[in-house]
C-alpha cells in the first residue's frame, strides 16, 4: 500500500477550552458527528477524548466513552483510538478503566514524563465561558505528566491482555528509549507505532523540520527501522506544515483535527475536524497519495479488527 496515507482525526482533546472555539465538540453527539464527518472526508482513525456535556471540561467518564464509541461504530467503521491521558490526579489504574471496558483496537500511550505548558493560553482571554477554564489551564504550572517505569509496565501488560495496540506519544528525543526498553522486556508487539508530537507551547518539541528529521533518525537508530511505523501530530499553525513534511518523509500516518488546531488556514476557524482532514488529503493528493480506508489502516498497522472490540 505504498500509495496510501493513514489520516487520523483527533476530535476534541483536552487542550482547547470552549472559550477558544464555538465549534469544539463537547457533547457525546457532537463528538460522534465530528468523527463521522472526518471519516466521510477521508480519515481512517479517530482519536477520542470525552468532555462533561454541560461544561465542556475534559473528563474520563467511562459511560461517556462507551456512548461515543458505540454511536460512532453504529455509523461507520472508523478505527477508534481512545486516550489514556485521563485526569491529572488519576491513578494509572483509574485511567485504564475505560480502556479495559472498551477493549479498543488502539489507544494512546504516554510512556515518559513531560510538561504540558497550556498555562500560556490563559492570558489570551479576559472572559471565559466557564469558571473551570482558567484554573484548568494554569493547573499545569504545578503538575507534570509523570508516568513512572512501573506505570509503563502496568499499561503495557493491560494492552497485551486485551490485544489493544498502543500508539506511543513521543514528546522528546529521550522518549524513544522508553519504547526500546518495553521492547526489550517483551511488553509490546512489533512493529510498535510511534507518534511524534510537536507543539508551540513550552514543554513540547519545537515544531520544525530539523526536529522531525532528528527524532525520526533517533527512532531508526534506537529501535530499528523495521520495528516501527510512525505518525506525526503538530499543534496550532504548525499542523499542516509538519504533517506535510512527514508525508514527504514517508510517514505511514499523520494526525489533524480540532484537538491539535482550531484553524483551517490563517485566521479561518475550522468548523469541524473534517476541514483539516480535507486539507491534508489535498496535500497528499499532490504527492500521488490517497487516504487509506479504515480497513486498509487495520492491515497496515496490524490491528485485531472492529469485530473484536467491546463496544
Amino acid at each position: 500500500m505504498d500509495d496510501k496515507i493513514i489520516i487520523t482525526a483527533a476530535i476534541t482533546g483536552s487542550v482547547h477550552i470552549p472559550t477558544m472555539s464555538d465549534y469544539l465538540p463537547i457533547t457525546p453527539d457532537e463528538i460522534v458527528e465530528d468523527a463521522v464527518r472526518a471519516w466521510e472526508a477521508g480519515a481512517a482513525i479517530a482519536h477520542i477524548h470525552v468532555r462533561n456535556p454541560e461544561t465542556g471540561m475534559p473528563v474520563s467518564d467511562t459511560d461517556l466513552f462507551v456512548e461515543v464509541h458505540s454511536k460512532i461504530k453504529a455509523r461507520c467503521n472508523l478505527v477508534l483510538l481512545p486516550t489514556t491521558g485521563g485526569g491529572m490526579n488519576q491513578t494509572t489504574e483509574e485511567k485504564l478503566i475505560p480502556i479495559k471496558r472498551l477493549e479498543p483496537e488502539m489507544c494512546s500511550f504516554d510512556p515518559a514524563p513531560f510538561n504540558f505548558g497550556i498555562f500560556q493560553i490563559a492570558g489570551r482571554f479576559k472572559e471565559y465561558k466557564h469558571k473551570w477554564e482558567r484554573e484548568y489551564l494554569e493547573l499545569c504550572k504545578n503538575v507534570t505528566f509523570r508516568p513512572t517505569f512501573n506505570d509503563d509496565i502496568i499499561y503495557a501488560k493491560a494492552f497485551l491482555e486485551i490485544d489493544t495496540k498502543p500508539e506511543f506519544e513521543i514528546y522528546e528525543l529521550g522518549h524513544v528509549s522508553y519504547v526500546k526498553w518495553l521492547m526489550e522486556e517483551n511488553l509490546v508487539k512489533l512493529p510498535v507505532h510511534l507518534q511524534f508530537v510537536f507543539g508551540p507551547m513550552v514543554g513540547w518539541m519545537k515544531p520544525s523540520v530539523k526536529h522531525l528529521v532528528l527524532i525520526h533518525d533517533e527512532a531508526k537508530e534506537v529501535l530499528g527501522e523495521e520495528n516501527f511505523t510512525w505518525s506525526v501530530a503538530a499543534g496550532g499553525r504548525f499542523q499542516i506544515p509538519i504533517t506535510t513534511t512527514a508525508i514527504a518523509m514517508g510517514a505511514q500516518n499523520v494526525r489533524v483535527g480540532l484537538e491539535d488546531s482550531i484553524y483551517a488556514g490563517k485566521g479561518i476557524m475550522a468548523k469541524a475536524s473534517a476541514d483539516q482532514v480535507t486539507m491534508i488529503k489535498n496535500v497528499a493528493k499532490e504527492m500521488s497519495l490517497v487516504p487509506a480506508t479504515s480497513d486498509e489502516a487495520r492491515t497496515i498497522l496490524g490491528l485485531k479488527g472492529l469485530d473484536k472490540v467491546n463496544f
